[in-house]
């Protein structure tokens, strides 16, 4: 599959919230409902997404104190986490060369006891070498109250066999029925931040064949504040992520094509105090979200 620019701004809008804010991104680049539809739905047919799960925002649900933080880590080709993490909500998966400069799984999810997550994470079959660290913190006073006839709704809509972002829309953009006016205020999105169930892609990131997101992983005594000022001269850089094994930084860009990477590697090659070690790339993310249409479904 080839994509362009507009696709990967819809892609990365629909992997960080599900959704596509219409009015916003039609402003921004000119382009009408019907056609952002169309690319969607075109990523669906072509399989780069290849279905759909859901997500339960657990602190909004229980309240009180919650994480929701990151397994980053090395794994072998016969790692399994099955259901070992309670509340995973993600699985990333990257190739990576070599193996061990770079994470090639990280796992999402949410927990009241980080020191919990991490002694369960080092005891996963095929788990290598992880580190486990907070994205963010939530403390909730006073939960969300949900309905049983919500519950149903809910569990109504996980069991439903098809499942693509035409309906995910219509249900939160224009809801017609009395049902999808109940369901559009429990689904999550940046305008309901009330909601406490997201609908997010299964990508397979492997189909496109134009573009990349890489990480290199350099090791370098240059400060980070120092760093981004080097990087930015190259025009290519999107983040820094934070060092693996306490030694490799993690260096992301977004390329497009084999002459994107040549510019890259080289203008990296010529930063003095810094050497590059190895990559990733971008393959998959599932969403597991088995134990949560269980949860949905004993509440009803």
């Amino acid at each position: 599959m080839i994509i362009d620019p507009i696709d990967l701004n819809l892609l990365r809008l629909l992997e960080l919230q599900g959704m596509i804010p219409v009015q916003e991104f039609v402003s921004k680049f000119h382009i009408s409902r019907q056609e952002i539809l169309m690319r969607i739905r075109n990523f669906e047919t072509s399989s780069l997404i290849s279905s759909y799960g859901f997500k339960l925002f657990l602190p909004g649900i229980h309240g009180g104190k919650w994480y929701w933080g990151c397994i980053a880590g090395e794994a072998a080709a016969k790692f399994k986490v099955g259901n070992s993490i309670p509340y995973l909500q993600e699985l990333m998966e990257n190739l990576s060369f070599p193996p061990g400069v770079c994470p090639n799984v990280s796992l999402l999810f949410y927990t009241r006891n980080l020191r919990d997550v991490r002694s369960i994470s080092t005891r996963l079959p095929g788990m290598k070498y992880c580190e486990v660290y907070k994205i963010s913190e939530y403390n909730v006073a006073l939960p969300r109250l949900v309905l049983a006839d919500d519950w149903k709704l809910l569990n109504e809509l996980c069991r439903t066999r098809k499942v693509n972002y035409a309906l995910v829309s219509s249900i939160t953009d224009n809801p017609r029925t009395e049902m999808q006016v109940r369901l559009a205020r429990l689904i999550w999105t940046r305008k309901n931040r009330e909601g406490i169930i997201s609908i997010a892609p299964n990508f397979n990131w492997s189909v496109i064949k134009n573009y990349l997101h890489i990480h290199i992983a350099a090791v370098t005594k240059i400060r980070v504040k120092e760093l981004h000022r080097v990087l930015k001269e190259i025009g290519y850089v999107g983040n820094i992520a934070s060092r693996f094994k306490k030694r490799y930084m993690q260096i992301e860009f977004d390329l497009w094509g084999f002459s994107d990477l040549r510019v890259v590697i080289n203008a990296l090659t010529r930063i003095e105090r810094l050497t590059i070690e190895g990559c990733s790339f971008a393959y998959r993310n599932r969403i597991y979200d088995e134990w949560v249409k269980d949860y949905i479904q004993s509440q009803v």
